[in-house]
């Protein structure tokens, strides 16, 4: 007879053959609780309203979440899964998809830059949800027309205006839109390049570089978080721009001197305050900054030291980690999203005392020692296997790299789950790792590891005996290098990386359209960019692949094509018509639409696999040129486990690797997700379970046990 067991417990699991069960479907994230007892990691915005409510946006929950007056968190928008939808109906049921910035108009309608889904969604005070800029296409475009019919990519903060005018963030594109009153779309700064340049100049002929945070006076003047600039830049009501603080070096530097000699280290946030003094979330310099009227800067809070040293504090005494977001309260307080002690900190602004209105502190890292699919992810993205048949993969928002091993337990491989670049010289178990991204496994089962630092890339080595060492990347974001030192080398975005059967390194560098080579000398050099790509002006290559005659393929995500040089350096496109469709398969891979491509993988009998993360699937060019479905149905989200993949559900699959079965390994990554595709076509999940939340207190979890002795 079956027995039912009802457990409440913080982590749960159990292996046993005669055993079933069931992870119920947890979506107890704490509402209802004192803010102060609940988990609250990655939370990207903050705004408060004049009754001092506090608004957060969680995105690693989708959800955006209210503190009342009284310290009871509940969620007011967002169901908690990636997406897109619910426009016309209750916030609570709609889908958002990584929500960023916050802001608040007269009415106490909340805006929400809905970074994932290339919009601006809007929150009524009854609770329904509608969209008021962007069609969900991640390019530029719309200026002068609705801004429902705009694109827009990366949304990253928004601001409302006395006169109801909406300012955003247009992060990717290097821009400060507008939507007016009439709802018409215009940019104020930024000519759409990426870079530095403009000062005391107009601002829409000014270059910015993936600005983040926005912030507006009571004058109207616009306060841009120039994050990839290294600065605080400052919109006038005539429409000229100037540096307001720091002087484009990622460093700490200049207290009690003029900002604009000052140094900071990759600011996200501003605020004004009443008496017109300015806040910066200096981020990498884990400190909050202050210039006054007089436009001289110095350290409000922070030490720039990371570890958590408790509240009552006073604010320079304090210490922050990543600070990421900032608000005005109402009662004269500061408020500062500590992102990665995982805490919303509140401080007097006139008494400087430091308390935490909500977080507890903890993380939701889970599952290390038992079964893949009762772990915890957070953004799976690159995959790679060794020669024993370990599956490494980086939990990207976990700051680790995984291993799966051939019996299905899960551990960590490296990091320490703190955010840094810490570590060298010694064991990588140990190390800090900063969100990695991809990862390589050359044939001595050397693994490299993509991650970021300020504001750019490194590239870290780890040897067979676990050992973790500098290998490429100075930091710096840049394209500066070659012929030198890889450890000397700049990147502005590391898109993939890869080794070919020499022990030779290649990094695509979709920012900077190009490829880059390092040898076994450690000497970095390009060997392909835009000038040999037949529509270079949209030449972004994303990942990369070296096969065993030294051809490289690579898919281009600005043309939607895949494309191929060879080793006496002819190039040919191999898959795409360069238009931005889904179609095609059965015939020429030629002629196919591809309107994402992304992951690619060397497969069985010469095929060339290709992950496509926007039209969630998997696709396959076989020996012959003929271009297949392997799985996803085209529609994201998740289903289809122990079925056909092709009639599987996949979301935003990434990068792919085959084991030594032949089976075919991905991570869907916004499915939190590393899923197997047998050799019979098959789809099981491997590690994750897609929530992440279920082990928190309170999860309840039904299991059924048969014959239990």
């Amino acid at each position: 007879m079956a027995q039912f067991l009802i457990l409440r417990v913080l982590f749960f699991l159990l292996v046993i053959s005669s055993t079933a069960f069931a992870f119920l479907p947890n979506h107890d994230v704490g509402d209802g609780k004192p803010a102060t007892s609940v988990v609250l990691t990655l939370v990207d915005g903050i705004a408060v309203d004049r009754a001092g409510n506090i608004y957060l946006s969680h995105r690693s929950k989708n959800r955006i979440r209210k503190v009342s007056p009284d310290g009871i968190i509940t969620t007011i928008a967002g169901n908690g899964i990636a997406g897109y939808s619910g426009d016309g109906g209750p916030a609570l049921e709609a889908a958002l998809n990584f929500p960023a910035g916050l802001a608040l108009d007269e009415q106490n309608n909340l805006f929400i830059a809905d970074r994932n889904n290339h919009r601006i969604r809007k929150v009524t005070p009854d609770g329904i949800i509608s969209t008021v800029a962007g069609t969900g296409q991640a390019e530029f475009g719309g200026d002068g027309g609705p801004a429902l019919e705009a694109q827009l990519h990366h949304p990253s903060d928004v601001e409302v205006a006395s006169n109801g005018e909406l300012y955003f963030s247009d992060r990717s594109n290097h821009r400060i839109r507008k939507v007016n009153q009439d709802g018409i779309i215009s940019t104020v700064a930024g000519q759409g390049q990426l870079g530095f340049g403009g000062d005391f100049g107009l601002a829409t002929n000014a270059l910015l570089k993936f600005p983040f945070g926005i912030a507006l006076d009571k004058k109207g003047n616009l306060y841009i978080a120039d994050r990839g600039n290294n600065r605080v830049r400052k919109v006038d009501v005539r429409g000229f721009i100037t540096t307001l603080a720091g002087n484009s070096m990622h460093s700490f530097g200049g207290d009690y001197g003029p900002a604009s000699h000052s140094d900071l280290a990759y600011p996200t946030d501003m605020v004004v305050d009443d008496e017109d003094n300015i806040y910066i979330a200096d981020r990498n310099n884990h400190r909050i900054r202050r210039v006054d009227r007089q436009g001289v800067i110095t350290t409000f809070m922070g030490m720039g030291k990371t570890d958590f040293n408790g509240d009552n504090e006073i604010a320079p005494e304090t210490r922050l980690h990543l600070p990421f977001a900032l608000a005005i309260h109402p009662d004269h307080k500061l408020l500062v999203v500590d992102r990665s002690h995982h805490r919303i900190r509140s401080v007097g602004l006139k008494d400087y005392r430091v308390t935490t209105v909500a977080g507890n502190g903890k993380s939701l890292f889970k599952g290390d020692g038992g079964p893949g699919p009762g772990a915890t992810l957070n953004t799976p993205s690159g995959i790679g296997v060794d020669s024993h048949n370990n599956i490494l993969f980086a939990d990207m928002q976990h700051h680790r790299i995984r291993k799966i091993a051939p019996d299905g337990i899960i551990t960590t491989f490296a990091g320490n789950g703190r955010e840094g670049n810490e570590g060298n010289g010694g064991k990588a178990l140990s190390a800090a790792l900063f969100m990695p991204s991809t990862l390589a496994i050359d044939r001595d089962d050397i693994v490299y590891v993509v991650h970021r630092l300020g504001n750019g890339w490194v590239i870290r080595k780890i040897d067979a005996a676990g050992t973790i060492t500098h290998f490429a990347g100075n930091g710096q974001q840049g394209s500066d290098g070659d012929g030198g030192p890889a450890t000397e080398a700049s990147f502005y975005t590391i898109s993939d990386i890869t080794t070919d059967k020499a022990g030779n390194v290649y990094v695509s560098d979709a920012t900077s359209r190009s490829i880059r080579k390092i040898g076994k000398d450690g000497i970095i050099h390009k060997v392909l960019d835009e000038s040999q790509a037949p529509r270079a002006e949209e030449f972004h290559p994303n990942s990369v692949r070296v096969d065993d005659a030294g051809t490289l393929y690579f898919s281009d995500s600005g043309s939607s094509q895949v494309g191929k040089l060879s080793a006496d350096g002819v190039f040919q496109i191999v898959a795409g018509t360069g238009e931005f469709k889904d179609d095609g398969d059965g015939g020429a891979a030629l002629s196919a639409g591809i309107r994402s491509p992304g992951g690619l993988l060397f497969g069985p009998a010469g095929a060339l696999y290709i992950a496509e993360e926007q039209t969630a699937k998997i696709r396959k060019i076989d020996a012959n040129g003929i271009i297949t479905q392997v799985a996803g149905t085209g529609v994201q989200g998740f289903s289809g486990d122990q079925g056909p993949a092709r009639q599987a559900q996949v979301k935003s699959p990434f990068r792919m690797v085959f084991d030594a079965q032949g089976n075919l390994i991905f991570t869907d990554r916004d499915n939190n997700r590393i899923r197997k595709i047998d050799r019979q076509g098959i789809i099981s999940t491997l590690a994750g379970h897609g929530n992440f939340g279920w082990m928190q207190d309170g999860l309840e979890v039904k299991i059924t046990v048969q014959d239990f002795p």
